[in-house]
C-alpha cells in the first residue's frame, strides 16, 4: 500500500475509533442499569431523526453494498427494480402502519414476545427458534463478504489469509460494543455510522462519475446486455416472478417483517413517529439498493472499457475465481479513486459493516435469550439472566458466523442467498404476524402449522436444491410456494380448530 493510503487509513481509523469510544462512554450508564427496556429497546424513547438513522444504518451494511453492486455489475440498470420495490414497500408500510404500528402498541420487547401474547408460550419458543435459525443462517456470509470486499479494495496481498485476519478483527470489534450496551449502544453508534455511509458513498459516486461518465455506462450495458440490461422483465436472471418476489422481499418484508428493522419500531417513542420514520426511510430503503447497484454498473463499464471485452473475464477479476463479480466494484474503487479517498472509504466500509453486524448480532441473540431460554427456564423477566444470556448469545453467533463464512460454498448471488435463507423465517413470519394482528379467528394451532409449513423455504438454498434435484426451480418460485403453503396451513387449521385460544402463562 502507498504512503498516502496508509496515512488516510490511519487518520480515518483513529477518528472513527475515538468517536465510537465517545459514544459508548455516553451510553455506559444505561448499559449497566439492568433494565430490560433499556437494554432491549433503548428505553423506548427514540425520536424521529435517530429512528431514521438507525433504520438506515442497519439496512445499509457492507453486505448490502456488496450484493447490490454485484447485481448492478451482472445485470446492469435492470437491477434498479429492486430499489423501486423497496421504496414502494416501505412507503406502503409508512402510510398504513402495516404490522409496525399495532405491534408497537402491544408494548413487547421482541417480536416473538408478541407470539406469546397472541398465541401462547409454546408458539413464542417455536417461533423464536425459527426466527433465530433463519436470521443466523441469513447473516452467515456477512463477515466473509465484508472482509473480501475491503481486502479487494485495498489491494492487500495474502489472499485468503488477509480475508480471514480481517474477519476476526471485524468480528471482535462488533461483538465487544454490542454485548456491552445492547440496543442503546447499537442505536447510538448507528447515528455515527449512517452519516459516514451516506457521505462516503455520495463522495465516491461523484468522483467515479468523472472516471466513468454515465453515457459510457449506458453504452457499455447496452452493448453487452441489450434491452435486458435495462428491463428486468426481459433479463434472463430476473423476469416477472422475480420482480414480484422483490416487491415482497425488498419492500414489505425488509421494512415491516424482518426483525432487525421491525425491532426498531419497538424502540420509537410513539405510533405517529413510527409512521413518519417509515415514510422517510422509504427513500433510504430505495437508496440502499439503487446506489450500490449504480456503482456496480459503473464497475462493469470500467472493466468493459479496458483490455478484455467481457468485464467478468478481466484478468484483474479472474484471480478471484467465481467471486470476481462480487469484488469487481471493490477493485474498481481501489484503482479509480485517489488513494487518500480509498483509505477513508475503507473506514466507511468498516463502519457500514458494523452498522449491520451489531443490529443482527443483537437481534438474534436477544430472541434466543428472551424468547427461547427465558420461557424454558422461567426467567423471562429476570434482568440479569436476560442480559447475560444475550451477551453469551452474541459471542456464540459470532463464532458460528466466522465458521460458516469459511465453509459455505453456494453458487447463488449473495442477495439471492440472503432472500432464500431469510425466507426460512419470513415466509411463516408474515403470515402469523399479520394474521395475529388483523384476523381475530387466528389460533395457536394455526400458528404452529404455519411455522412448520414455512420451514420448507430451506429447499431454496443452493446446496439443498441440488441435493433434491430441484436445481432448475428458482428461489422466488419456492418462496411464493412456501408462503402459500404457510398461509393455507394457518387458515385451514385455525378454521378447523375448535379449542379456545390459550392465553400465555405469566
Amino acid at each position: 500500500m502507498s504512503t498516502v493510503l496508509i496515512t488516510s487509513l490511519s487518520i480515518g481509523a483513529f477518528v472513527y475509533a475515538a468517536a465510537l469510544v465517545f459514544i459508548l462512554r455516553r451510553t455506559a450508564g444505561h448499559a449497566n442499569e439492568g433494565n430490560l427496556a433499556e437494554y432491549f429497546v433503548s428505553g423506548r424513547n427514540v425520536g424521529l431523526g435517530t429512528a431514521i438513522a438507525t433504520l438506515g444504518a442497519t439496512e445499509i451494511g457492507l453486505i448490502t453494498i456488496a450484493y447490490n453492486a454485484q447485481k448492478g455489475f451482472n445485470d446492469g440498470f435492470a437491477a434498479f427494480h429492486i430499489g423501486a420495490a423497496a421504496l414502494v414497500g416501505c412507503l406502503v408500510v409508512g402510510l398504513t402502519g402495516f404490522v409496525v404500528v399495532p405491534l408497537r402498541r402491544t408494548g413487547v420487547l421482541t417480536v416473538p414476545e408478541y407470539y406469546g401474547q397472541r398465541y401462547g408460550q409454546d408458539v413464542r419458543v417455536f417461533g423464536g427458534a425459527v426466527m433465530a435459525l433463519g436470521g443466523i443462517l441469513n447473516m452467515g456470509l456477512f463477515l466473509k463478504v465484508a472482509a473480501l470486499f475491503i481486502v479487494a479494495m485495498l489491494g492487500l496481498e495474502g489472499g485468503s489469509t488477509s480475508v480471514s485476519a480481517l474477519m476476526v478483527v471485524l468480528l471482535i470489534t462488533a461483538v465487544a460494543y454490542t454485548a456491552y450496551g445492547g440496543m442503546r449502544s447499537v442505536i447510538a453508534t448507528d447515528v455515527l455510522q449512517f452519516g459516514l455511509i451516506v457521505a462516503g458513498l455520495a463522495i465516491a459516486l461523484v468522483v467515479l462519475l468523472q472516471v466513468v461518465p454515465l453515457s459510457d455506462a449506458v453504452t457499455a450495458v447496452s452493448t453487452a446486455k441489450g434491452h435486458a440490461g435495462f428491463d428486468p422483465l426481459a433479463a434472463e436472471s430476473f423476469g416477472l416472478t422475480y420482480v414480484l418476489w422483490m416487491v415482497l422481499v425488498a419492500g414489505v418484508v425488509s421494512s415491516a417483517i424482518w426483525p432487525t428493522a421491525l425491532s426498531r419500531a419497538l424502540c420509537i417513542k410513539d405510533e405517529p413517529t413510527v409512521r413518519r420514520a417509515y415514510l422517510v426511510s422509504s427513500l433510504v430503503f430505495m437508496g440502499r439498493m439503487a446506489l450500490p447497484a449504480f456503482i456496480g454498473v459503473l464497475a462493469f463499464a470500467y472493466f468493459a472499457g479496458q483490455v478484455e471485452p467481457q468485464a467478468a473475464m478481466h484478468p484483474k477479476l479472474a484471480g478471484f475465481g467465481q467471486e470476481g463479480d462480487l469484488v469487481a466494484t471493490a477493485v474498481m474503487l481501489g484503482e479509480a479513486l485517489p488513494q487518500w479517498l480509498v483509505g477513508l472509504l475503507a473506514i466507511v466500509m468498516f463502519a457500514s459493516f458494523m452498522s449491520t453486524q451489531d443490529g443482527y448480532l443483537f437481534c438474534w441473540s436477544s430472541v434466543i435469550a428472551r424468547d427461547i431460554c427465558g420461557p424454558l427456564t422461567g426467567r423471562t423477566e429476570d434482568p440479569s439472566f436476560q442480559i447475560r444470556a444475550t451477551r453469551i448469545g452474541i459471542v456464540v453467533i459470532a463464532v458460528y458466523e466466522l465458521y460458516w463464512g469459511l465453509i459455505y460454498q453456494g453458487h447463488e448471488d449473495i442477495w439471492d442467498y440472503l432472500a432464500v435463507s431469510g425466507a426460512i423465517y419470513f415466509c411463516s413470519g408474515i403470515v402469523i404476524l399479520a394474521g395475529g394482528l388483523y384476523w381475530p379467528r387466528a389460533t395457536r394451532r394455526g400458528a404452529i402449522a404455519a411455522l412448520i409449513a414455512g420451514f420448507t423455504a430451506i429447499v431454496g438454498l443452493g446446496p439443498v436444491k441440488e441435493a433434491l434435484g430441484l436445481g432448475d426451480v428458482s428461489g422466488p418460485v419456492i418462496g411464493f410456494a412456501t408462503i402459500g403453503l404457510s398461509l393455507a396451513a394457518f387458515v385451514i387449521v385455525s378454521l378447523l380448530d375448535t379449542a379456545p385460544l390459550e392465553q400465555p402463562a405469566e
